[in-house]
């Protein structure tokens, strides 16, 4: 399809837990125009947007994870719900704009930085 989602080639100090949450954002936007025409169930540009990012915020929210400061980890949890989620509702009709979009998302997480280790009470003396 014309309107397929392509991970961007930037510079990896942008690609930030932030930069990486809004591209999924794009992403889950184009995989679900695409779902849509597949379903020839057009839908506005704005409609979409706010119900990509209310839905996104959501998985995020669901799977315990900052959305306002995302992780590495916390992205691949909600991008894993994301496909998962995906799947259930498309069925085999939608595998291949799935399989694409999820393939696109690692692309820039796998270039994000590990988090960082949280302090462990043995390291911290009192």
């Amino acid at each position: 399809m014309t309107g397929t989602y392509r991970a961007p080639d930037v510079p990896k100090e942008r690609v930030t837990g932030e930069f990486v949450r809004d591209e999924l954002l794009r992403c889950f936007e184009s995989a679900n125009k695409e779902f849509l025409t597949v379903l020839n169930q057009p839908v506005a540009d704005e409609a979409l947007k706010g119900q990509v990012k209310q839905f996104v915020e959501g998985v995020f929210q669901n799977c315990g994870v900052s959305y306002t400061n995302p992780t590495k980890t916390g992205i691949l949890t909600a991008i894993s719900q994301c496909k998962t989620n995906a799947e259930k509702m498309m069925g085999p009709q939608g595998a291949d704009i799935i399989r694409h979009h999820y393939d696109e998302m690692m692309k820039l997480v796998n270039r994000l930085p590990a988090d960082k280790p949280l302090a462990s009470p043995d390291m911290i003396r009192l």
